[in-house]
């Protein structure tokens, strides 16, 4: 009697379906069996590029109007001052302002454990080297720093001098000069302004003027000493400044510290500070 054939069991038919099934999804997928071949791409084989989302505008930096409170003004405590080693007409001060310590451009001092500033003048052979020991000055802080004959100034003190006659040379070393004087109560560090023209914020002063703004040449002009020998600016003839000054005084203030008082010269009047 011949074999018979053999069954096919139901088992075996449902998995010829799922691999019938499988080799028909197979013949449908692309040669390649990198994933990114089954991307679209355009004409050309270019794959499509993502739409970049435009980024928000960068919000426009806040400009404080030009007025003297862009300049930092403040009460400075020179502890020491000795001529310059490589310069005739100039000093080297050492200033205590008020800075934080790691504040930019100070250090420690030695001697008294103070953080303080170098500071180099034009003031030799002007200001005897006695008037500049143990004394309160005002300064301006935030001048960018220079290098002066191989040492690193980092403020300036403010003088007062006579307004120069027509042709003179106003650096002339047989001029007048006298340093400007903050209230004896005053602090080292303690800010001054001009009434009208107050520190705050959108107002200043800045933490570094921009040389190439020349907001300090565009200002200074307008610093001078009164009858009263106190220290004023006047904002006429200047362009672009903002309307300040004292009440009823026609855009003209005078230099205060914050704890009152005004700064002074001892006998200067109608002279130019720088």
């Amino acid at each position: 009697m011949a074999d018979s054939e053999p069954k096919t069991s139901t088992t075996d038919k449902a998995v010829d379906k799922v691999t019938e099934a499988f080799k028909d999804m197979k013949s449908h997928l692309p040669s390649s069996s990198n994933p990114d071949d089954a991307i679209p791409k355009s004409e050309g084989g270019a794959k499509p590029k993502k739409e970049k989302k435009p980024k928000p505008p960068k919000p426009a930096p806040v400009t404080a109007p030009t007025s003297p409170a862009l300049i930092d003004l403040r009460v400075g405590h020179i502890l020491r001052c000795v001529p310059h080693e490589n310069a005739d007409s100039l000093y080297v001060s050492t200033i205590d302002m008020g800075d934080t310590e790691g504040a930019e451009h100070t250090h420690k001092d030695e001697q008294t454990g103070k953080i303080v500033r170098t500071v180099c003048s034009g003031l030799r052979g002007l200001v005897p080297l006695e008037e500049m020991q143990d004394r309160k000055v005002v300064v301006v802080a935030n001048l960018k720093p220079a290098s002066m004959r191989g040492i690193k100034s980092a403020a300036m003190v403010l003088a007062a001098s006579p307004k120069p006659e027509e042709g003179q040379d106003h650096h002339s070393s047989d001029r007048v000069v006298e340093l400007v004087e903050p209230p004896k109560q005053s602090k080292a560090g303690e800010p001054c302004y001009f009434e009208g023209w107050m520190y705050g914020e959108g107002k200043g002063p800045e933490k570094q003027l921009n040389p190439k703004k020349r907001v300090w040449e565009t200002i200074q002009p307008g610093f001078f000493t009164s009858d009263d020998l106190q220290v004023g600016f006047q904002n006429k003839g200047i362009t672009g400044m903002e309307a300040g000054g004292g009440v009823g005084n026609g855009g003209t203030g005078m230099l205060v510290c914050t704890s009152g008082g005004y700064c002074k010269v001892k006998s200067l009047k109608g002279a130019v500070v720088r």
